[in-house]
This record gives structure tokens, C-alpha cells and sequence, in this order.
């Protein structure tokens, strides 16, 4: 009777732990594609190409060169530690953490849409 109930016990936790592990693999899959799928406002304007990052409704552009952090505005808000993969703000709090910027957008320079002409006025 006790060689049942262990069977059973033993087959039940078998069948619980194939049943996680196959849930995160969807949440993992699900969570990369919402990544890809993500839109970048077109009102953000960057110098060099920059990663993008949004957290909830807030915006965030991360300058690779000196590892600055802007808000959508263009503030400077913050600043990026790469061994950590954390958003830290000027004032010291973690805004995020653990992010690998090889995961995140891109969001490059615009070109001007129109030709610009330089006119002296002094002359």
C-alpha cells in the first residue's frame, strides 16, 4: 500500500515539475517577443545611436558612449552601470536592474527632411 502512494507522489511531482518548466519557457518566449513588437516614439532625438527602454509608461534613452540616461524629454536623468545592468538616477535610486542592452532597441539619429541653408545676416 505505502509502495502506491509513494508511486504516485513520486509521478505526480514528475508530471509538476515538466508542467513549469515548459510554462516558463512560454513566458520567456512571450516576454521576447513584446521586446520586438515594442514602438519607439518618434518624438525622441538622439546624437549617436542609442539603446531605448520603457518602464510602464516612462521612457528611457541610454547614450552608449558616456552611459547617460535621458528621459523621453532628452533630461539627463540618470547614468548606467554596465556591471550591474542598472538604471540609477542622480539622486542614487535604482529605477531598474539587470537589463542587457543587447536585448534592447535601438533608436538612431534622424536625418533632417529637409535641406538646410546657412544665411548670413550680418553681411
Amino acid at each position: 500500500m505505502k509502495l502506491q502512494i509513494t508511486r504516485c507522489l513520486l509521478f505526480a511531482g514528475i508530471l509538476a515539475t515538466a508542467w513549469n518548466c515548459s510554462e516558463s519557457s512560454a513566458t520567456q518566449d512571450s516576454a521576447s517577443s513584446n521586446t520586438s513588437s515594442l514602438q519607439i516614439p518618434q518624438n525622441i532625438v538622439v546624437s549617436e545611436p542609442s539603446y531605448f527602454y520603457q518602464l510602464g509608461s516612462n521612457y528611457y534613452v541610454i547614450a552608449p558612449t558616456t552611459m547617460t540616461v535621458s528621459d523621453g524629454s532628452g533630461k539627463v536623468i540618470g547614468t548606467f552601470n554596465t556591471s550591474t545592468g542598472a538604471i540609477m538616477s542622480l539622486s542614487g535610486e535604482i529605477i531598474a536592474i539587470n537589463l542587457d542592452l543587447s536585448k534592447m532597441p535601438v533608436v538612431a539619429p534622424a536625418a533632417p527632411t529637409k535641406t538646410l541653408i546657412a544665411v548670413d545676416l550680418d553681411s
